[in-house]
């Protein structure tokens, strides 16, 4: 029953807000379809801002996958015309504008990045859209008349974005910004019979103002479904202006990086995002969490090939496997770990640690990379290195990997090659 879909959400800690629950639910109870025997459909939607999606976003791209599963019609929706505004949600500064050209390009690889969680095979396929296609031929007066008509100055003053930028310059535009969004939710109701917009928590005021602009307007059932926020161990949101995102695309974030991101998660974290990340049963996750309570380790490690595996495939989570074992236990193969590449020229030139520290992506900065050397933190090599002067060598590279590697703190790994 369609119903399973809400259900299943509320099942693993996915749902934070929803609005007209009780009512939400009473329709799906009935069925995938409404009394015309038209399939009911829901959508996410993303902003192309960053080439890419990041780990959180994958919540709601499998939240959608569920709701196909269910029998529901999944909408992916690409802001082709709100990524030109971008959201002001949570922010204290506006967002840097991209080029229409950047936009485009941004949104085919969000394409190609999200096309592989959903099935082809299956009477509710996914369904693509990009909102540039209906609001990039909106005139101002019609917006004016049909959409902020129905938005009063002091709700849009009260909701989540305008606090965050009021004392920083809040713009007309970026207040517009809402009303754009719920507009994409009306569009989609009227030509899909989307009746549910999925959303990270704290896209809520964005995601009721598209339902209750569908129920003033058009007097039709329209719901707003949030997902809890994926955060980092400090508590910070993961996401792309964060600057501690997790990229689904495998040549921002290799597979062995996200392998090692899940692998090294919270131990009080692992039946969660279990529940977020995997389609195990919920009984069999259960299970599995319990009996390896004595080896948390292993359970780790089976959650991070998971998810490597449903992000990369099984290749990808074989090789992030077989480095993790040869860089923390001597066996397996390094061909996946993070790798950096010098000529001989630049190493015989001279390249000291500091610099390559940036160039392999451990440092941001240069005072960064001699903080890090001065407190400890730096092996090379299987030793400390503790001389922020140091200057690589030619000799360093005669290691059994035929790599410098490098070891910062006590997880994350780097291997250097010479041309």
């Amino acid at each position: 029953m369609a119903s399973t879909f809400l259900s299943a959400l509320r099942a693993r800690d996915l749902v934070a807000q929803v609005s007209h629950e009780e009512e939400l639910q009473e329709i799906l109870a009935k069925g995938a379809f409404d009394e015309q025997g038209k399939r009911y459909a829901v959508y996410v939607g993303f902003d192309p801002t960053a080439k890419s999606l990041h780990v959180g976003h994958l919540i709601q791209i499998l939240s959608l996958r569920r709701a196909q599963d269910a029998g529901l019609t999944p909408i992916v929706l690409f802001g082709g015309a709100t990524g030109l505004i971008g959201d002001p949600t949570g922010r204290t500064d506006m967002r840097p504008m991209n080029t229409r050209e950047q936009i485009n390009e941004y949104v085919e690889n969000f394409t190609k990045l999200v096309q592989q969680y959903f099935r082809t095979d299956v009477p509710n396929p996914p369904i693509f859209v990009n909102n540039i296609d209906w609001l990039g031929s909106m005139s101002w007066l019609d917006f004016s008349r049909n959409v902020a008509a129905h938005f009063t100055i002091a709700r849009l003053l009260a909701s989540d974005f305008s606090k965050s930028r009021l004392e920083h310059g809040l713009t007309f535009m970026e207040m517009s910004y809402q009303l754009l969004q719920a507009y994409d939710f009306l569009y989609l109701n009227r030509n899909f019979n989307c009746i549910a917009q999925v959303g990270g928590n704290d896209q809520w005021s964005n995601v009721l103002a598209g339902a209750d602009l569908i129920r003033r307007v058009d007097g039709r059932k329209a719901f707003a479904i949030t997902t809890s926020l994926l955060t980092s161990s400090d508590g910070r949101k993961l996401g792309k202006t964060a600057g501690n995102a997790i990229w689904i695309d495998p040549t921002l974030t290799s597979p062995y990086e996200l392998y090692q991101y899940f692998r090294n998660c919270h131990d009080n974290d692992i039946n969660l995002l279990f529940r977020f990340f995997t389609f195990r049963d919920l009984a069999e996750i259960e299970k599995l969490c319990d009996q390896n309570q004595s080896n948390i380790n292993e359970t780790k490690q089976i959650l991070a090939y998971e998810v490597t595996e449903l992000l990369h495939g099984k290749d990808a989570a074989n090789a992030a496997l077989q480095a993790t074992k040869a860089l923390f236990s001597g066996e397996g193969n390094l061909d996946a770990a993070p790798t950096s590449t010098l000529t001989r020229e630049e190493v015989l030139v001279g390249i000291d640690i500091l610099n390559l520290l940036i160039r392999c992506g451990f440092s941001t900065s240069r005072g960064e990379a001699r903080k890090l050397i001065q407190g400890n933190g730096l092996s090379m090599n299987n030793k400390k290195l503790t001389d922020p002067t140091y200057v690589i060598q030619l000799s360093d590279f005669e290691t059994e990997q035929k790599a410098v590697v490098l070891k910062k703190g006590k997880k994350d790994f780097h291997l250097v090659r010479c041309e």
